[in-house]
């Protein structure tokens, strides 16, 4: 008999580098005031969810979010593998800013929106998709049964996401979650069944 396990994954709330379209990666910056007032507001939506455990990076902009949306009901633990991707050079910079770099960084066109391949001193796409993997396996060995919610980052869901629906990496890279973007995916053993996004911002009710 199959166990069913629920992976809800979330994208951190907004920060100051989103506002100024930065890149942040390894940056361990927090979420600004309008990030965690919307974090607050989305609280009230998941008041009646109940999670088993909550998972996030280990960057304060998703400990923040997490925190902030489940407070002390429910158990949360940091895990590096879900971190955001290191952008190396391109850290800190804004999208102006890193056309300008010499040499250039390779880009490629995936889901009509163009993708940094080889920032120096970068992480490869090749490698977040590792640790996304070796993510999926804890989750699956660890914690089958269970009812979990993921707060992580941008790119490393890219991956995670991709992972879940049975893509390849560079397929991965065709959808790009939002902040506070609420995906469900339902697995019965580890064949996916369900999945279901939303976003946690506005005025209509969680349908979940």
């Amino acid at each position: 008999m199959t166990v069913t396990t629920s992976i809800s994954t979330l994208r951190h709330a907004h920060t100051q580098y989103n506002a100024e379209r930065r890149y942040a990666g390894s940056i361990d910056i927090p979420l600004s005031e309008s990030g965690v007032n919307d974090a607050r507001q989305a609280a009230a939506k998941l008041a009646d969810v109940k999670f088993d455990m909550v998972i996030t990076s280990k960057l304060k902009r998703a400990i923040q979010t997490a925190q902030l949306l489940i407070g002390n009901s429910t158990p949360i633990i940091q895990n590096e593998l879900c971190n955001e991707r290191n952008f190396g050079i391109m850290e800190g910079l804004t999208w102006e800013d890193v056309q300008t770099l010499q040499p250039p960084v390779l880009m490629i066109n995936v889901g009509n929106d163009l993708h940094t391949v080889n920032p120096k001193g970068g992480e490869p796409f090749e490698d977040v998709w590792e640790r996304a993997k070796r993510f999926r396996q804890l989750i699956f060995q660890a914690y089958a049964g269970a009812n979990i919610l993921v707060v992580s980052h941008g790119v490393f869901l890219q991956m995670f996401h991709g992972l879940l629906r049975g893509l390849n990496c560079i397929e991965s890279l065709g959808s790009y979650p939002s902040n506070l973007e609420l995906a469900k995916f339902q697995f019965d053993g580890e064949q996916l069944v369900s999945e279901k996004v939303t976003r946690l911002l506005g005025s209509e009710p969680l349908k979940w």
